[in-house]
């Protein structure tokens, strides 16, 4: 699994850098059930035994599970970002 951000996902990253400092983010991609695998960015997130980095973006670490992992083994995997006030989520 190799992550590569847009430019857009990455201004995303430093406008939440900007208004939150301190705040020690992560991106994370999960086997949630509601929001599927999309990556989250989470300030604060306590991460698992299970979640192991698999890249940066803007700077912030990126982990994922191991059924994420699995799911996108041997994939390219973008972090792109749109405005949608709706989303909570960036898109992969």
């Amino acid at each position: 699994m190799t992550i590569e951000a847009t430019p857009t996902a990455e201004d995303v990253v430093a406008r939440v850098r900007a208004a939150c400092p301190d705040a020690d983010l992560v991106f994370v991609f999960g086997a949630g059930c509601c929001e599927g695998t999309a990556p989250h960015l989470f300030a604060g997130y306590a991460l698992t035994p299970e979640h192991a980095r698999v890249g940066t973006a803007g700077g912030v670490g990126v982990f994922a599970d191991a059924h994420v992992r699995r799911l996108y083994a041997e994939q390219r995997v973008v972090l792109d970002a749109e405005e949608d006030p709706l989303a909570d989520g960036f898109s992969a």
